[in-house]
């Protein structure tokens, strides 16, 4: 029997503790995608721009939804606590510098074996 992780007391521990809950494999990668909000496309544009990085894929789009651009970080990785955090902080700080805000992060669900 496992024992379950013991996450952060944060929105990204609390996110975390729920895909575990489900039944998430929390030790395997996975795209995550990390969500960013500009109210201009030459922001989104700007921000995709910054990331100069072989291993990201950035989409940027209209999101209707907010009536607002969104940029769409995606990247191949083991979901954990520490490295989302850092790595959301990291581009959070990017899109603020062009006028923009995160929006949050997601992954698919891969279950355990």
């Amino acid at each position: 029997m496992s024992v379950q992780p013991n996450f952060p007391n944060d929105e990204n521990g609390a996110i975390l503790r729920k895909m575990y809950e489900r039944g998430d494999d929390l030790t395997r990668a996975r795209t995550v995608d990390f969500c960013f909000a500009f109210p201009e496309r030459k922001q989104a544009l700007a921000f995709a721009e910054s990331l100069d990085d072989k291993n990201l894929e950035v989409c940027v789009s209209y999101y209707d939804e907010r009536q607002m651009w969104q940029a769409v970080v995606k990247r191949q990785m083991v979901p954990t606590h520490e490295q989302i955090t850092s790595f959301e902080s990291t581009l959070t700080d990017r899109a603020i510098a062009v006028g923009g805000e995160g929006d949050g992060w997601g992954c698919m669900l891969v279950k355990n074996r």
